[in-house]
């Protein structure tokens, strides 16, 4: 296995966490490794604990590790809570920390840590308070060995602002960490990799893949952790020509969205579990009025406000039943940050090519997770949108819910460009006829429903023009998950004694039963983050398949590899 090396940084919200790790893996990808980060933070402004992990390798790193080669602390609590994240696998392994404000007791005296007057050198610097985390990036250039002349280039490529007083920090703690660590053996470079990587997270990979597709207006009200797919696309509103609103709630989002469809702008919203339960109402609208409506369901820990800013996977059913009453529903889940990119795609060509809203469901890990990719995968692009053609200059009407053989109705939107000045376009969120007006009549209920179940079967049947699961591993036992925790499988394959097989599901509804024909009846492991065992349900429903173990984790937090894999080797010999 190739070797994999950690940093973890923490500190207080407010002091740049977050900002410094990104610089350490944007600066480790550009000298040619591989990178994963993942943020832990709780729901405050200031103050708390935040910690960010940087895990690095020459191969792909699918998911973070909680044991760190080298840990940065810049307060007491963080001292306190990471001094035995140490790793034992390397003797390059340090924990470094702010002797200005910290205490050291018996518990977390360890022959790893090295003490660093972090505040008192920005002090005498006159260095704003929130640029001391910049001494990690001094720390760590040292520790791989780099020099000072590259960290100085990176300190003024990453920051804009306070350059003078950040690169005078950074010499200072630079020096520092050369004395400290003069008997450190640096980690070994490697080869610079020819092909030019991104890095990205998940939701930032969501909000370009639909964007790919052709997305034109993204409705939101803030949420966490789906809040950042708002903030990168009002970012990139005026590159990118989408427009990203901030509606008072979820309740106008939804319903502005919609708006946005009659309108002829392809359309996505997005919140978390509590966001989009308040936006049930305007989904099952969408169904009813055929609105094609991406809508992004980033999961965190439940019910109600739950865990704001944790991981969780207990909205499966939630989502594989949103919205009152019948109709088509597509739910599928990506199962890293590159399929969420082409996934958020597929499911907005879908959505489009059948007049349906659909679900794009992930969660905390995935979508607020960065990871480095050598480049996007190929996707459907806004020109094999398909809209049902008509051209009602040359009719007398327009029926917006004309009778088909696919369930699939004309689409037209209102403008001189688009109809004639008499065409009238109708949507009604009641039953109604062909032409979009209201009916009670026993035999319309029957028609309308009837044509809205054909076009679900064409729609179910068109997903399977992509890829629905995908397998990782050739032997083994079967291992069953879908989403991020995927990722961690992946990630525990690579220190698992025992060969096993990742059986991800992509998409959820339609269940890939097809696909998954071969595996019905055998016997299984089901890897998820519930308390319930949702996924493995779906799974004993559909395919019958038999439980040996549900590994079931729901406090929010991720799973470490090496600690999964451990797990998996207890039960494949039990």
């Amino acid at each position: 296995m190739k070797q994999i090396y950690s940093v973890l940084i923490g500190g207080k919200a407010g002091e740049g966490v977050k900002k410094t790790a990104q610089v350490i893996a944007h600066v480790l990808m550009q000298r040619g490794w591989h990178v994963f980060q993942q943020d832990d933070y709780q729901s405050l402004i200031k103050g708390g604990h935040n910690f960010s992990t940087v895990s690095f390798s020459s191969s792909h790193v699918h998911s973070g590790y909680n044991k760190a080669d080298l840990v940065i602390s810049f307060d007491q609590r963080s001292l306190d809570k990471h001094w035995d994240n140490i790793t034992e696998q390397t003797p390059a392994s340090i924990h470094c920390y702010n002797s200005d404000n910290t205490q050291l007791t018996k518990e977390n005296v360890s022959a790893t840590l090295h003490g660093f007057p972090f505040t008192s050198v920005s002090k005498q610097l006159n260095c704003h308070p929130s640029n001391i985390t910049i001494s990690a990036i001094a720390l760590f250039f040292c520790w791989m060995g780099w020099d000072e002349a590259l960290l100085i280039q990176t300190i003024k490529s990453e920051y804009k602002r306070d350059i003078e007083e950040n690169t005078l920090l950074a010499r200072a703690i630079f020096k520092l960490g050369q004395t400290s660590f003069v008997n450190h053996q640096p980690i070994k470079s490697i080869a610079i990799h020819t092909q030019a990587k991104r890095f990205i997270s998940g939701n930032q990979a969501i909000a370009l893949g639909a964007w790919t597709a052709g997305l034109d207006f993204y409705y939101a009200y803030p949420m966490t952790p789906a809040s950042s797919i708002l903030h990168y696309l009002a970012l990139k509103q005026h590159t990118h020509k989408v427009y990203a609103i901030h509606a008072e709630s979820e309740l106008a989002a939804a319903n502005m969205a919609i708006g946005s469809v009659f309108a002829g702008a392809k359309t996505a919203v997005g919140s978390s579990g509590g966001g989009v339960a308040l936006m049930q109402e305007a989904f099952s609208l969408a169904g009813m009025v055929e609105a094609p409506l991406l809508c992004i369901l980033s999961s965190r820990p439940g019910p109600a406000t739950g865990v704001s800013t944790y991981t969780a996977q207990e909205d499966l059913n939630f989502a594989l039943a949103q919205g009152h009453g019948e109709f088509g529903r597509i739910v599928a889940s990506p199962d890293s940050i590159s399929r969420a990119f082409s996934l958020a795609a597929e499911l907005l060509c879908l959505a489009w090519e059948f007049q349906n809203p659909v679900i794009l469901l992930c969660d905390k890990h995935l979508s607020e997770s960065s990871a480095s990719i050598e480049a996007f995968p190929l996707v459907p692009s806004a020109d094999e949108v398909f809209i049902e053609p008509v051209n009602t200059k040359e009719t007398d009407s327009y029926a917006r819910y004309a009778i088909t053989d696919k369930g699939v109705s004309p689409l037209l939107f209102p403008g001189a460009d688009n109809v004639s000045e008499d065409t009238i376009i109708k949507w009604n969120s009641n039953e109604h006829v062909p032409s979009g007006l209201r009916t009670d009549a026993a035999e319309n209920i029957i028609i309308m429903k009837d044509k809205r179940n054909r076009k679900t079967d064409a729609m179910y049947e068109a997903s399977k023009r992509y890829q629905r699961i995908s397998i990782y591993g050739d032997q083994g036992p079967l291992v069953f998950a879908y989403g991020s925790t995927t990722m961690e499988l992946l990630e525990a394959q690579k220190h698992c004694k025992d060969k096993f097989r990742i059986v991800s599901l992509i998409y959820l509804l339609p269940f890939p039963l097809p696909e998954l024909t071969s595996y019905m009846g055998q016997e299984a492991i089901v890897v998820e983050h519930n308390s319930t065992g949702s996924f493995a349900k779906l799974l004993v429903d559909n395919l019958n398949i038999s439980i040996k173990k549900s590994i079931l984790r729901y406090d929010g937090r991720t799973w470490d590899p090496i600690e999964l894999s451990a797990m998996l080797e207890g039960i494949i010999h039990a």
